[in-house]
């Protein structure tokens, strides 16, 4: 898809012309199901999607195309995100990231840039993509980051999940550096001849490259031809089209692309529109010419190039002195300069030299060894392969580097270029179980799983293609068949081996993870178990939470119709203490397991909220008007400082009333005699509304600070003795959270604490 935003089309191809065309005719509410056919990526097939209108930002009618994708098993993607062909993340809904895999590892250092805002550079470009993934489940666009190879370009696209269980967005990234570079200098390549160039061609010759020129230029630019006459110029342009590409000076690509084609270790020739439009250094040697003219020139030489249609097979050509050249072509089409293209590899694979003649019979070879030729009747031969004995010294190297790998405890294979095994180190043998002479000249594939033989066989296509394969080599993880019978788990590096010489194209190296794969599922078991446990203890307080509360309201209930002498009076003192006494300990008991079962609601996800305006300031009032009471007997200043207008809320009243019950209570119970808690709220100019509560009370270190956040943790304060279970903050933290608001806690030793409850503007009301 990233390929298809990136390309500039031209407007006539069959796809584009569709969708302009769907753009006017479709109606607003209808969907119509089209083949879409781009033939200028090199995709055959076509695409079949609905389409629709979708009016765009500025008010013009786009096109909504939408493709259905096979139904993929959750579970399955989830267990399999670690290993996605491309960089993904998934990050929470503040920018961080939460998991990373291996393939973003290779784009930026995953240890040093934790979350978006550090990725980027900036809070402010990650805070507009965030927040437009808040309005939006899919957001798109290409930003600069810090690489491992310095500053690069990526898209990145994120898609925000259903799930409120997981993560918050998936975050796909795809480094287009490289892209863009040769995107900026195939469009200077675009750019028309200078006119001083044209006049030196003749007068036949100049009217077939100006059509031609101007044909490559309205490819590029997708504009209309400006000649007077251009069907009658084309049509001479086709008429002799060996003459043109000879005559013609050839459009040079890129340097990128020429480096990385020289370096392949393979000829290579480009042909387009049938014409070779580029070779490769090692062509031009291969054929025996000098230039991309030469080759054109010879004619028997040039045609059987273009007519060759016998991809990944042997075929023998002449070259420039008409000696035959036994070749296997393989053929793939490519994006070129001005639309798509055929690459054709050239493999060498013999060249037969003839009619060597041999010295006179009284002149002998001095040659150590030379082999025996057989007399012939006449003084030539077909061809003549003399070996080169091997010196003592090459020996040497070479039993070092055969004991070096055999001392490697990792498997070591050597493959050809078909995946059959040319050599088996000492590591192979003992993780396999056979000896190097029984596997020798085997395919590797035979001695993995049936399922595991296509992630083989895909391994070596990708690192013989063109792609990226062979840049982005990070292994891949297989089941290998031994001889003593079942399976090993190996971690599985294939190398292509550079060298020409060799018959060797590949290097495997195979380590066995049966040890990590051992360790993985202990993690795994003990996290499912941990979670197990979790769920278990929270299903169990939600049940005895219920129970206990129907014997503690009749307790309850019956203290107080006692407590009120409903009736009669209680004639005995003491008896209405014990009376008064009952009812508070069943109200705090109550309070306790009200506390208790309204926590795992929320850590169950099962917390009702009935969302209304709430007016902060009247829940404050509800507190402060319950606790007062209390703030008098410890001595405790209560103020409160409202704006006249301050707008509602979005949120749920039962929770914010309990919330700023457990914020009072605590702020009133770790303030000393003589102290005060202040209450706030103000309107910031974003629009977002802060509710904050602060003491002058004995205060936290860092510390105690994470201990109070933690659920049935209780902040040990030396001289000071108070009640509670350690739920009081961290429910309340749960429950701010709850209704769509932030909670902030701040705190230093003696000098009290600080809290800020804050609103977005989406919680906000208008007044």
């Amino acid at each position: 898809i990233f390929d298809l935003i990136d390309r500039v089309f031209d407007p006539e191809e069959a796809g584009i012309a569709e969708i302009a065309s769907l753009t006017k005719t479709l109606k607003r509410d209808e969907v119509r199901q089209v083949s879409l056919e781009f033939p200028s990526t090199g995709r055959a097939e076509p695409i079949h999607c609905f389409c629709s209108i979708h009016t765009l930002a500025d008010g013009r009618p786009g096109l909504l195309v939408v493709a259905p994708l096979p139904i993929v098993d959750q579970a399955e993607t989830h267990d399999l995100f670690g290993q996605l062909p491309v960089a993904a993340l998934q990050l929470a809904q503040d920018g961080r990231f939460i998991r990373a895999n291996a393939m973003a590892g290779t784009l930026f250092d995953v240890n040093i840039y934790r979350d978006l805002e550090s990725l980027l550079g900036g809070a402010e470009r990650s805070n507009k993509i965030l927040n437009r993934l808040q309005s939006v489940h899919l957001v798109s666009g290409i930003e600069s980051f810090q690489g491992l190879f310095g500053q690069r370009e990526a898209r990145l696209t994120l898609r925000r999940l259903t799930d409120e269980s997981g993560p918050y967005s998936i975050l796909v990234m795809e480094d287009i550096t490289e892209r863009r570079k040769m995107e900026q200098q195939l469009s200077e390549i675009s750019a028309p001849a200078p006119a001083a160039e044209t006049a030196k061609q003749s007068s036949g010759d100049e009217r077939a490259f100006a059509a031609l020129a101007q044909s490559l230029n309205d490819a590029i630019r997708g504009s209309e031809a400006q000649n007077d006459n251009p069907k009658t110029e084309i049509a001479l342009a086709k008429a002799q089209p060996i003459q043109i590409a000879r005559n013609a000076p050839a459009v040079q690509p890129p340097l990128a692309i020429v480096n990385a084609f020289e370096n392949s270790g393979v000829a290579i020739l480009i042909a387009q529109n049938s014409e070779v439009v580029f070779a490769s250094k090692k062509a031009l040697n291969l054929f025996n010419v000098e230039s991309l003219s030469a080759l054109q020139a010879q004619a028997v030489l040039y045609e059987a190039i273009l007519n060759s249609k016998l991809a990944s097979s042997q075929v023998t050509l002449q070259n420039a002195a008409g000696q035959p050249i036994h070749v296997r072509i393989s053929e793939n089409a490519i994006p070129w300069i001005n639309g798509p293209a055929r690459q054709i590899s050239l493999n060498i694979e013999k060249i037969v030299e003839e009619k060597i003649a041999l010295p006179a019979p009284q002149q002998e070879l001095a040659l150590p060894e030379a082999p025996k030729l057989m007399e012939a009747k006449t003084a030539e031969v077909t061809h003549v392969i003399i070996e080169r004995p091997a010196t003592e010294s090459s020996h040497d190297a070479e039993d070092e580097l055969r004991t070096i790998l055999d001392i490697a405890s990792d498997g070591i294979v050597t493959l050809d270029k078909v995946g059959n095994i040319l050599s088996f180190s000492a590591g192979a043998e003992s993780l396999f179980g056979y000896r190097s002479a029984e596997v020798k000249g085997k395919a590797l594939a035979e001695y993995f799983t049936p399922e595991n033989r296509k992630v083989l066989k895909q391994y070596l296509e990708g690192l013989q293609g063109p792609g990226l394969g062979a840049v982005f080599n990070d292994g891949r993880e297989v089941m290998a068949v031994v001889k003593q019978g079942g399976t090993v788990p190996l971690f599985l590096t294939i190398g292509k081996l550079q060298t020409g010489k060799s018959s060797a194209a590949f290097c495997a190296v195979m380590r066995d993870i049966t040890t990590w794969k051992r360790s993985e599922k202990e993690l795994r078991e003990a996290k499912d178990n941990a979670e197990a446990a979790s769920k278990q203890k929270s299903e169990f307080l939600a049940r005895i939470s219920h129970e206990l509360r129907t014997p503690l309201n009749a307790i309850m209930g019956f203290s107080d119709v006692m407590r009120l002498g409903q009736f009669g009076e209680i004639q005995n003192e003491k008896y209405r203490g014990y009376v008064n006494d009952i009812h508070a300990s069943g109200s705090h008991l109550l309070a306790l397991i009200n506390d208790l079962l309204d926590l795992s609601k929320i850590e169950a996800g099962k917390m009702e909220l009935n969302f209304t305006a709430v007016n902060i300031a009247d829940c404050a009032d509800h507190a402060i008007k319950l606790l007062q009471d209390t703030a008098t007997r410890g001595r405790v200043l209560v103020r409160k400082s409202f704006p006249d207008k301050l707008p509602r809320v979005v949120a749920d009243l039962r929770a914010m009333r309990q919330v700023m019950l457990n914020l009072l209570s605590n702020a009133i119970k770790f303030t000393d005699p003589g102290g005060q808690v202040i209450i706030s709220a103000a309107v910031a100019a974003s629009g977002e509304l802060t509710l904050n509560m602060k003491d002058t009370g004995i205060g936290m270190n860092t510390v105690q600070m994470q201990d109070a956040l933690e659920p049935f943790k209780r902040v040990e304060t030396t001289g000071r003795e108070t009640q509670g279970t350690g739920l009081g903050l961290p429910l309340t933290k749960a429950l701010v959270e709850a209704n769509r608001a932030t909670f902030t806690l701040s705190s230093e030793r003696g000098q009290g604490t600080l809290i800020e409850i804050t609103f977005p503007t989406t919680r906000v009301l208008a007044e």
